[in-house]
């Protein structure tokens, strides 16, 4: 395909141009070069975005410059979540810049009658969740009958949430003539036969079905015990200085709330917010609102806000706990590094969290690699001191490896040496793992909640005639 250096290369709106030139935007992305052509030329579209893509202007711009101001229902735009409904409604108004067109966002856990109002008020373009789209069609108060475009923006996500049967009535209720565009990271089979019923003679701009898709993100990963998380999340938003916006990701609500509540009693100098699916729709928008508009500089979310958070200003993003899923994983660290933005994607990872590094590295040949904690001497810093633990040594089972400097060349042996372990404290013939010995040092695993009593007991012993010494391997 004939490669565009830049947008005003395309016969779009001059609306959009300026809007796009005032915005600072050059060059568009691949998915917005492979795309937008096809779109503009009435074609069919079947594309596979990745996340921070740009996919959003890659059907905005065909779908606001093909819209024509009369108040009337073009452009239906569906989305899986009420988030990422907003998000695509908030970008497509400010691409559409001076053209005199209506753009909402409709979903539900909001009252209908204002949604209502709206559509009655006149409306060119609506994004909204099936849920409320199949209520206002229901309502007789939106014929899309006369479309001149629909597109399913996350079809994948569709899928996975149980949408589809409700996708499928809405294209029941629309019209043959217009045009379709479907956007999705990846196309299970259920959504190429989809796209097969409600397509007509699609192109497809399609990545490798294998290949995990990620923006321009420096991956790295800190092996860390869960009780020094938050020391060593600390140090890396200290030693990142705020150089732009921070995400924090949990796997639970209860961390989050901990975490906003432990940093904004130190960073007192900074704006620190939270995000998690308890808070009502109006205050989880009023928070992403204030997140966009730069006003929040560290958030701390659970997984709502992985998809449909698109602000450009996030140049880290930590995990403070990895996520059970792979494309969790890519959707959480898309939230930096975005349209051609390097960003910094650092996750926390205890020995239980281990065995999903191994999987996105040698699975899905993600790069991401091990980097040590940042030292850092900020006052505000020390608030966070590290605690010994233990589990930041230990293999899967929880067994830590200690290095004893006596050996074959003393009389030990493996029963000699288990024995001597044994007699000096306490401990479960469980709680003492595999042994090796060579001429001078022997190796021994010792369980993570014995490793301090087994050292103090070595250090005090004289049963050898001399100070014997110990480390962690």
């Amino acid at each position: 395909m004939e490669n565009k250096n830049s947008f005003d290369q395309w016969p779009i709106s001059k609306e959009i141009i300026t809007a796009i030139k005032d915005k600072g935007w050059s060059s568009p992305t691949d998915i917005q070069n492979d795309s937008i052509t096809f779109a503009l030329n009435g074609t069919d579209l079947l594309a596979q975005a990745k996340t921070g893509s740009g996919k959003t202007v890659a059907f905005g711009i065909p779908a606001i410059d093909r819209c024509i101001e009369d108040k009337s229902i073009q452009i239906l735009i569906l989305t899986p979540t009420r988030e990422l409904a907003s998000q695509v409604s908030e970008e497509l108004n400010w691409l559409k810049g001076t053209k005199r067109i209506e753009i909402d966002a409709f979903y539900g856990g909001v009252g209908i009658e204002p949604q209502i109002k709206k559509i009655e008020n006149g409306i060119e373009i609506i994004v909204g969740t099936p849920g409320r789209i199949i209520d206002l069609i229901r309502r007789n108060v939106l014929d899309i009958s006369k479309l001149k475009m629909l597109i399913l923006d996350e079809a994948d996500r569709m899928l996975d949430m149980g949408f589809f049967p409700d996708v499928q009535w809405i294209i029941s209720k629309s019209n043959d003539e217009r045009q379709t565009l479907l956007f999705s990271a990846t196309f299970p089979q259920e959504i190429l036969d989809l796209s097969g019923e409600m397509m007509n003679e699609p192109e497809h701009v399609l990545t490798s079905e294998f290949e995990v898709e990620i923006p321009d993100i420096s991956q790295k990963y800190s092996r860390i015990g869960r009780i020094n998380k938050s020391w060593a999340l600390s140090n890396i938003i200290f030693d990142f200085n705020f150089q732009g916006q921070v995400l924090v990701f949990c796997n639970t609500k209860r961390m989050v709330e901990m975490l906003e509540q432990r940093f904004s009693k130190v960073i007192k100098d900074k704006n620190i917010s939270s995000l998690q699916g308890d808070m009502s729709q109006s205050a989880r928008e009023k928070v992403m609102t204030k997140f966009k508009s730069g006003n929040i500089d560290l958030l701390i979310s659970t997984d709502v806000a992985a998809r449909g958070l698109h602000v450009d200003g996030v140049n880290l993003v930590v995990n403070y706990d990895l996520p059970n899923a792979v494309d969790s994983y890519v959707h959480r660290i898309g939230r930096t590094g975005r349209m051609g933005n390097f960003g910094v994607a650092w996750s926390l990872v205890s020995s239980e969290e281990m065995g999903m590094v191994s999987i996105l590295k040698n699975v899905h040949g993600l790069d991401i690699n091990e980097y040590e904690i940042p030292e850092n001497n900020d006052e505000k810093s020390q608030y966070f001191s590290r605690k010994k633990d233990w589990n930041e040594h230990s293999n899967l089972f929880g067994m830590v490896c200690l290095s004893i400097d006596v050996g074959l060349n003393e009389g030990i042996n493996h029963q000699k040496l288990f024995d001597w372990i044994k007699g000096l404290i306490r401990i479960s013939d469980l709680a003492i793992g595999s042994i090796s010995i060579n001429e001078s040092v022997s190796k021994i695993e010792i369980h993570q909640s014995k490793v301090d009593y087994v050292i103090g007991a070595i250090e005090k012993n004289k049963d050898l005639g001399r100070i014997v010494d110990v480390a962690v391997v």
